[in-house]
């Protein structure tokens, strides 16, 4: 009997511990389910913003490119209206690759799908300007500009069209020399000085630069010549091929 009245007595305060530790165990599960949930989800947010690292990457890689495709073909489409300028003769596009030399900046490596052969020597014009001449050497083709020792081409000088060769300045290469005029014809500071298309390098009439200063050398009248065309930052140019129907 007195057993049966401190069970009874007892079972109020049991009943009170496992309340306390059921609820102990709920919110041990709770948290723990918390935990994990909070666990997943900063692994997911992880993976998505390295997903969107990653896109935005390849966004901007995109970008990159597409905005250099657009420069490319801004240049392409300011290049070709060129070739109107001259409608005789055959114009072959090139495109400039690379320096053939650190620091060497009066020679080139051009690559062009025109047939040339090794035997010719053919012009070179940028934006109407004649820039120098073209040669195949090795199997590439080599662009030498205005100014490089080994470019030389026939030329005329002023309306009365005095002949002339083309070659480099070896005091100033900022501009060339027009040489071997002989002393009795007559030129003059300021003449326009153009291709003459006898040396079948390039066709007339294309311009070269302009008469600054003239002295006398060994027998001979010598003009120093300012050249029209841009030997910076080339890119495309055209290669003057009157070969091309041989």
């Amino acid at each position: 009997m007195a057993v049966a009245i401190a069970f009874t007595q007892f079972k109020p305060f049991k009943e009170a511990i496992f309340v306390f530790t059921d609820r102990i165990k709920i919110f041990y599960h709770n948290f723990s389910d918390s935990i994990s949930m909070r666990y997943n989800q900063f692994f997911d947010q992880a993976r998505n913003i390295a997903n969107y690292q990653k896109e935005l990457q390849d966004y901007n890689s995109l970008k990159l490119q597409l905005l250099e495709t657009q420069e490319n073909l801004q240049k392409v489409l300011s290049f070709y209206p060129q070739i109107d300028l001259f409608k005789n003769t055959a114009f072959e596009p090139a495109l400039v690759i690379s320096y053939t030399e650190m620091a060497e900046y009066n020679r080139v490596w051009l690559h062009s799908k025109a047939k040339l052969s090794p035997d010719h020597l053919y012009g070179i014009v940028r934006d109407g300007y004649a820039l120098g001449i073209a040669k195949i050497k090795d199997g590439r083709l080599l662009g030498m500009f205005n100014g490089d020792e080994n470019c030389s081409y026939s030329v005329f000088i002023g309306k009365n069209k005095v002949s002339a060769f083309i070659h480099y300045d070896p005091n100033n290469d900022k501009y060339i020399l027009a040489d071997f005029i002989p002393q009795y014809l007559e030129i003059s500071v300021g003449d326009e000085v153009y291709t003459s298309g006898l040396d079948y390098i390039f066709s007339s009439n294309i311009p070269v630069g302009r008469v600054e200063e003239i002295y006398d050398k060994n027998g001979y009248v010598t003009a120093r010549v300012k050249p029209y065309a841009d030997r910076k930052s080339p890119e495309y140019l055209w290669i003057v091929n009157r070969n091309a129907d041989e």
